[in-house]
């Protein structure tokens, strides 16, 4: 065979082998094209890393279905675990105390202001000679103040002025004896002279109003008069004698005097002694006792009535 029939037969295998492969290639695009219009072609690298991850799964999957009964287990404790730190959150907000607000300081401004019978300081108003007319207008000074006083009466102004009398009891004020004549050398005559007096007086007052007073106060004061004769003879009748520690003079003052006196007096006056103000049924006494009144309230002074349970005030005898 001749190199031409060789070549002629080369070149026609060749050209066989060439139209074979070429239909096989178009016959394989065509199938890809078919997978993918279907939806079903399968990228080989892609393949490979998809399918790893349903294997885990898969896995997974088949651990729970082999214990079913374990996961319900798990799924009982772990709702039993939720509940019980549900009820402990709960059960420590019951316990925690809420915060209590701090209360803001009172100022001394704002501070109430509350005062007790115990804290305010007592003090006795007395008041001798009455009762007379000058009488009704202490006892309206007292009523606006709401205040009390004890007056030591003469048995003849009793009996002159009864409804004057009358009102003393009736308002709560105290009432004591001062005899009947007022006179020293009639009333310190004699020791029997004196308690007669006062027996007098007593008797009077008891009449008029029904009250029973043991409280005397002898005329111009127990001193220099009035000796241990006369007091033992009075202290075996039960009666109580008074005299003062604050006298006013108001007798003897003009203007409002009496009433400096007696604030200055009081000021000088032992705490440890409740003041015993001495006083008279005048005219003088009453104009200016308005401001002695004023002073008492804005000191903080409640007054009180004399009784016949009170401890007892007088001078002490000269030795």
């Amino acid at each position: 065979m001749t190199s031409k029939v060789r070549f002629v037969l080369t070149i026609g295998l060749l050209a066989i082998l060439y139209f074979a492969y070429k239909g096989s290639h178009e016959s394989k695009v065509q199938d890809v094209d078919s997978a993918i219009e279907a939806n079903t072609f399968v990228d080989p690298v892609k393949d490979e890393v998809e399918l790893e991850e349903p294997k885990e799964k898969t896995e997974e999957l088949q651990e729970e279905q082999e214990d079913p009964q374990e996961q319900q287990e798990d799924a009982q404790q772990t709702e039993q675990n939720s509940i019980e730190e549900q009820t402990g959150q709960e059960d420590q907000k019951e316990i925690e105390p809420e915060p209590v607000a701090e209360e803001e300081p009172i100022t001394k401004e704002e501070a109430p202001k509350i005062e007790t019978e115990d804290q305010r300081k007592i003090i006795y108003l007395t008041f001798d000679d009455g009762p007379n007319a000058v009488t009704e207008k202490i006892l309206d000074i007292l009523k606006e103040y709401d205040a009390k006083g004890t007056f030591f009466m003469l048995e003849p102004a009793m009996r002159n002025h009864p409804e004057t009398l009358k009102r003393i009891v009736k308002e709560n004020h105290g009432v004591g004896l001062h005899g009947v004549t007022h006179d020293v050398k009639a009333f310190y005559r004699t020791e029997h002279a004196a308690l007669d007096e006062m027996q007098t007086c007593q008797q009077t007052l008891k009449e008029l109003t029904g009250v029973e007073s043991y409280l005397v106060r002898t005329p111009y004061g127990s001193m220099p008069y009035f000796k241990q004769t006369f007091r033992a003879l009075f202290d075996q009748y039960n009666f109580k004698l008074w005299d003062w520690n604050v006298d006013s003079r108001d007798w003897a003052s003009t203007g409002d005097e009496y009433v400096k006196r007696v604030i200055s007096l009081l000021e000088e006056l032992d705490s440890s002694c409740t003041p015993v103000v001495l006083m008279h049924d005048r005219e003088g006494t009453v104009a200016h006792l308005p401001a002695l009144m004023q002073y008492l309230k804005e000191n903080h002074y409640q007054t009180k009535i004399i009784e016949n349970s009170t401890e007892p005030y007088h001078f002490k005898l000269s030795q």
